[in-house]
């Protein structure tokens, strides 16, 4: 799939998610995109099997166009999420995601997911995150315990 059929499955997904179905103007406007190449793209998004369109009639998104929709914007998180943790803003993270998204492989995005869940799973006591914070902001290698090889 294309980026920009990635990015349209997605809005329209959200937009049935809200109201059970989709009409080109929303998708249109939510993509900033002139009418004109929505139905083009609905053409082929139709062709793959992951939406209905009739004109007129409104888009209805099929169970495999819901299920790549899902997985797409769970991806988008996790690596929005993967930059944050390294301080970068939220809408810049957001950007990166965006961008990222498309074209990172299966194994990469998999060792960044369980990066994720993994300093998710430290959220009590996050130390090391703290340390690495200080040494973003000053450049310098704070003082802390180091684990020792035996």
């Amino acid at each position: 799939m294309s980026e920009k059929e990635e990015d349209y499955l997605k809005v329209i997904y959200q937009i049935c998610e809200k109201r059970g179905f989709a009409r080109s103007v929303e998708i249109s406007e939510a993509l900033n995109v002139r009418p004109a190449s929505v139905t083009d793209m609905l053409k082929r998004l139709q062709d793959k099997g992951l939406i209905n369109y009739e004109k007129y009639r409104g888009i209805m998104i099929t169970e495999s166009g819901k299920k790549l929709a899902k997985k797409l914007i769970h991806r988008g998180e996790i690596i929005k999420e993967f930059f944050s943790i390294f301080g970068v803003d939220e809408d810049n993270a957001d950007t990166i995601a965006n961008k990222v998204e498309h074209y990172i492989d299966d194994e990469s995005f998999d060792r960044i997911e369980k990066f994720v869940k993994f300093v998710d799973s430290f959220k009590e006591n996050p130390r090391w995150l703290e340390h690495f914070q200080e040494f973003i902001k000053t450049g310098e290698l704070p003082e802390c315990e180091r684990m020792r090889q035996s």
